[in-house]
């Protein structure tokens, strides 16, 4: 019998499983999007330690920032080094999507493991992080209009949002920056 070779990958099919990935963060709720730091941190502020969200990165060099409370508000970005997420290197806890990065992090810390360290005062040392509540973007309910933009948003890219057929008005709507959640100016 022949052996019939297994199916070959190609460089592309990597890009693809890539987009993919960064596409299907957007259906966990503690992913924010383009969210600035202060919006970031007025949205943990009454949260307790352990909470975090997950936001575009504002620096061009990384495509997530972790907010977490600890002892106050922390920002910290997360790496993608060789096709994985990460914190510091990417030596010790990584994953090949955010998903699963963030979901794994979470389960570790919630059975008491610890993954990650924070110096906060070089005298002191490390500080252990626990990823333990996840503050979610769906908390609040989100009105019908803003929920259709969510989803036409989903499957139409930013670029060609010029070219639908709608009225003006609507495709500003569209082409706001915080389409995640429509109640962040009110938190």
């Amino acid at each position: 019998a022949l052996a019939v070779p297994a199916a070959r990958r190609f460089a592309g099919d990597d890009v693809t499983d890539f987009a993919t990935s960064i596409q299907k963060v957007k259906d966990y709720g503690w992913y924010w999007g383009p969210l600035s730091v202060e919006a970031a941190e007025k949205i943990l502020s009454n949260e307790p330690d352990g909470s975090f969200i997950v936001r575009d990165s504002s620096d061009d060099h990384y495509i997530f920032t972790l907010t977490f409370k600890l002892n106050g508000l922390r920002h910290v970005r997360i790496e993608h080094d060789q096709g994985n997420f990460c914190f510091g290197g990417c030596t010790m806890f990584k994953a090949a999507t955010i998903v699963e990065f963030i979901e794994n992090a979470v389960d570790t810390s919630r059975s008491g493991r610890y993954l990650f360290f924070l110096n906060l005062r070089p005298m002191l040392g490390p500080v252990r992080v626990q990823l333990l509540y996840p503050v979610s973007r769906f908390k609040r309910v989100q009105s019908l209009q803003h929920m259709c933009r969510f989803v036409i948003l989903k499957h139409v890219r930013r670029d060609l949002i010029k070219n639908l057929p709608l009225p003006r008005r609507l495709l500003d709507y569209l082409s706001a920056t915080h389409y995640y959640s429509e109640h962040i100016s009110e938190m």
